[in-house]
């Protein structure tokens, strides 16, 4: 049973519907959602959709270029390149996505606690989070991997890419429940006997909702990055697995840059597309920060009206 009150809810459904109009127009990050579902379309649908196996080694068809029967060529085995990059999109997807999930909980868990506690558990949470902010990430990846085993396969390198990538989203969270402290709404809740627990879930953490949302679209293309970095090192999931990074590097030992550029370009896109995303939501959710735009967009309009263009 939600006990809300009807105004506080009606407060939060406002909310939600005005960011999403603004969302809604932000040109930019509406364009880039559109590509972003294309992209993941995609992704799931050729390898459905293709008359050609992604495993299926066929030397004769070896080093083909851009034709009508493969769109993209084949690489040094003969296998279809669309079909292999769009199945490697989804690995890296899927791997970017459980490692953001992982993220998403750590970050929470600790911020949550740290800026709830307050005192002198926070501080050393917070010094403790100084430290870990000091270890290189691509090194202690790279240790994690052979630690582990390289044969560990994709919770390996889920693992190994999140768990020293927590720490910012902690921060972001641990400041706005610092700050959701002092509201009243809290004081209240914590006056009529509501449980810290309970305080945390039901309260601060909707109220963090619009931060994390950010923080994690932030963290997903540095974690495909990532894993395409690891993969060009040898350090990725074993063949025949398809991931961008791992056909990147098949590109890269077999000196041809085409089969390097197409899940290099897939990487990009993803990437760039992900960030105008990240972008439109924070000024969806801080309208404050969407007017400050406008206002530097305003001069400049100004003065090409004044130089009659």
């Amino acid at each position: 049973m939600n006990d809300a009150h009807p105004e506080e809810v009606g407060r939060r459904r406002s909310f939600w519907r005005d960011a999403l109009r603004r969302y809604a127009a932000n040109r930019a990050a509406l364009a880039a959602t559109l590509v972003l579902a294309l992209l993941v379309g995609a992704c799931l649908l050729v390898p459905v959709l293709s008359p050609y196996d992604p495993y299926d080694v066929d030397f004769e068809a070896a080093n083909r270029g851009v034709s009508s029967e493969h769109p993209l060529g084949t690489d040094q085995f003969g296998r279809d390149l669309l079909t292999r990059t769009a199945l490697g999109g989804r690995a890296s997807m899927t791997i970017a996505a459980a490692a953001t999930a992982v993220i998403l909980l750590l970050g929470l868990v600790y911020g949550a606690v740290a800026g709830f506690a307050g005192g002198r558990l926070d501080e050393a949470m917070m010094r403790l989070l100084d430290g870990l902010f000091a270890v290189p990430r691509l090194p202690a990846m790279i240790v994690i991997l052979v630690l582990v085993g390289l044969g560990g396969g994709m919770l390996t390198l889920i693992f190994a890419l999140s768990i020293l990538s927590w720490m910012t989203t902690a921060r972001l969270v641990r400041g706005q429940i610092a700050s959701l402290r002092e509201h009243d709404f809290i004081r209240a809740a914590e006056a009529v006997g509501a449980r810290s627990g309970e305080v945390i879930v039901r309260h601060m953490v909707p109220n963090t909702l619009g931060v994390l949302v950010v923080a994690v679209l932030l963290e997903m293309p540095a974690i495909i990055l990532g894993e395409a970095f690891l993969s060009l090192l040898g350090l990725g999931l074993n063949a025949p697995e398809a991931t961008w990074g791992n056909i990147a590097q098949d590109g890269f030992h077999s000196a041809r840059p085409f089969v390097m550029v197409v899940p290099s370009a897939a990487i990009a896109l993803f990437a760039v597309g992900v960030n105008f995303v990240a972008d439109g939501v924070h000024d969806a959710l801080d309208p404050r920060r969407g007017r400050a735009r406008a206002r530097r967009r305003v001069p400049r309009l100004d003065r090409i009206a004044r130089a009659g263009v």
